[in-house]
């Protein structure tokens, strides 16, 4: 690691211009469900099955209940009964929560609070040394996450690294850094990829390489024809 930082040094003076700034493609279109999602996600955490929650009444504490969201997405509370969880940010339950306990108490404040809330994660998959989800207050750029998913393998196309995501539009989008035909550095390659910052539920696709593509192929008909060929050394011995 320190030889390829040290090598980073004359890298930067002449790196090649088209590997410092990555380039964008967009593709496939994304369930409007799930964009809105994902969106309602960035500004309030949504309630999911599984949540921790607890539900907590001002001066009231006998009606206060720590639960846990159902595989339904409900929950179950005193003098309420069942109330659809999932789905909704902790503000938006609170408030159908107050209205349901108003018909039984006088004036109630409800605060709901999760309390296992899901660390925002991004994920590398591919040729690397250990496919993983890691958190992304680990791996703000695409260096930072390989060098945690074991880096990539000798098989891997570090030039043609993938990172996708679904961008503010809707549409999954594919990023990688420009080469214009030319063959970068590995110093290059690192260099651009960590101006590739990343954000939550990111994928890296770390792609093989053309060459393990082509050893791979000819190493599988090697082991298709093998058979054979034994069948005819073992005939042309007999003759």
């Amino acid at each position: 690691m320190g030889a390829m930082l040290r090598g980073l040094l004359p890298a930067v003076a002449l790196t090649l211009a088209a590997c410092a700034s990555p380039s964008t493609s967009t593709a496939l279109k994304v369930k409007v469900e799930v964009l809105d999602a994902l969106n309602r996600y960035e500004h309030a955490y949504v309630l999911q099955p599984g949540d921790q929650l607890e539900v907590f009444l001002y001066r009231q504490p006998e009606f206060s209940r720590k639960t846990i969201i159902r595989p339904d997405g409900a929950i179950s509370l005193p003098l309420v009964n069942e109330v659809k969880a999932s789905g909704r940010t902790p503000a938006d339950l609170a408030q159908e929560l107050t209205k349901l306990f108003a018909e039984r108490l006088v004036k109630p404040e409800v605060t709901v609070m999760v309390e296992n809330p899901p660390e925002p994660m991004v994920y590398v998959v591919g040729q690397v040394g250990q496919p993983r989800a890691l958190p992304l207050r680990q791996a703000r750029t695409v260096v930072q996450a390989l060098a945690q998913a074991g880096d990539a393998t000798q098989k891997a196309s570090a030039e043609n690294v993938q990172l996708i995501r679904i961008n503010k539009d809707g549409f999954l989008e594919s990023r990688s850094i420009e080469t214009n035909g030319l063959a970068p550095s590995q110093p290059d390659v690192y260099l651009a990829l960590s101006n590739m910052t990343l954000q939550t539920n990111d994928v890296i696709l770390v792609p093989e390489s053309g060459r393990s593509q082509l050893l791979r192929t000819l190493s599988d008909v090697n082991t298709a024809l093998s058979p054979l060929f034994n069948l005819l050394i073992v005939r042309a011995v007999t003759k």
